[in-house]
């Protein structure tokens, strides 16, 4: 557990930089697209959000941030595909609070009551000014102006009210608003989520780049062979006696294709024939690939007794050989 606290603290401390900049990049990618000012749809939070996030996992699963995060250990390309999908798979969503819901007259009902307003302010005034005045062209001119001013103030408080928000839904939509002082409100609270949604993944891929499936390095062909051979002997072991030859001949092809030398020609078995015995004329040189059973020196005949294991090149296991007694 002290182990896994203390990677967590080196990578937070590691990716601090990162992190700022990618907060910074992805707030602005969020007010971006949302646009300039005005009020803007459920919709349009939710894309913008979406665009946040995509530009927080982009900058997250970087090559250059999973550097800072592993510390250097080695990682192939499998094991970097494999912790980028184990992140994906885990990754909880950038959640971030919606403005104040606001309500203001549609922009077409406002022009058609500007319309009706100033109507009917030229119709009351008008008159009113000729009776007390004899001053209709001033009714006319007044009347429309205060008209349409008075019946849009008059719309605007109308559509707060709930009763009439039920009744005529359509009047007064839904808007968050993006301008002035509510801009500058909501701005801090995305910093705030997208800080925090940082500040929860780095721990997580850290973690998941802890797992022993991803922090072994790439299999050398040693360990390849040794596995994918290891499986065929068990598979020999579990064989039936009708079966064994087909078993048997599968594991030496398999062990020829992983770089074992020394198993060319039909095996004994599949030709049914007793194996000779090998001979050799003893030398100096083949002591690096045999054992010798008894006193052998330089020109003496030998008979291989049990051939080397020579895998890429390599002598893995001496053979033996004995000498020929004449």
């Amino acid at each position: 557990m002290l182990d896994i606290q203390e990677e967590i603290s080196r990578a937070a401390g590691a990716t601090s930089a990162m992190r700022r900049a990618s907060a910074d990049t992805a707030v602005k990618a969020y007010f971006r697209t949302l646009g300039a000012g005005g009020g803007a749809a459920t919709g349009d939070f939710e894309a913008a959000r979406d665009r946040a996030l995509g530009i927080l996992r982009a900058d997250l699963l970087s090559d250059e941030t999973l550097a800072l995060i592993v510390d250097g250990r080695s990682f192939d390309e499998q094991a970097l595909a494999g912790l980028k999908l184990s992140f994906e798979a885990v990754a909880k969503p950038l959640q971030i609070p919606h403005p104040p819901v606001g309500r203001r007259p549609g922009i077409f009902w406002l022009a058609l009551t500007a319309l009706v307003g100033a109507a009917a302010g030229m119709f009351i005034l008008a008159p009113l000014l000729r009776w007390a005045y004899e001053m209709r062209d001033l009714g006319f001119v007044l009347g429309g102006p205060l008209g349409a001013f008075l019946a849009v103030l008059v719309v605007d408080r109308l559509a707060r009210v709930r009763v009439l928000l039920r009744l005529l839904p359509g009047v007064s939509p839904e808007v968050r608003s993006l301008s002035g002082r509510a801009r500058k409100e909501h701005e801090p609270t995305v910093r705030a989520c997208v800080e925090q949604w940082l500040a929860w993944a780095v721990p997580m891929v850290t973690i998941l780049s802890l797992h022993p499936s991803l922090s072994e390095g790439p299999a050398t062909s040693k360990e390849a062979a040794f596995r994918r051979i290891g499986k065929m002997i068990y598979a020999l072991h579990k064989s039936e006696r009708e079966s064994l030859p087909i078993v048997a001949d599968e594991l030496i092809q398999e062990a020829k294709n992983y770089g074992f030398e020394g198993l060319d020609g039909p095996a004994a078995f599949a030709s049914g024939r007793k194996g000779e015995a090998e001979t050799l004329v003893w030398k100096g040189s083949l002591g690096s690939k045999y054992k010798t059973f008894g006193h052998i020196v330089e020109g003496d005949r030998v008979t291989v007794e049990r051939a080397p294991v020579v895998f890429e090149g390599q002598v893995v296991e001496r053979g033996l050989v004995r000498k020929v007694r004449e």
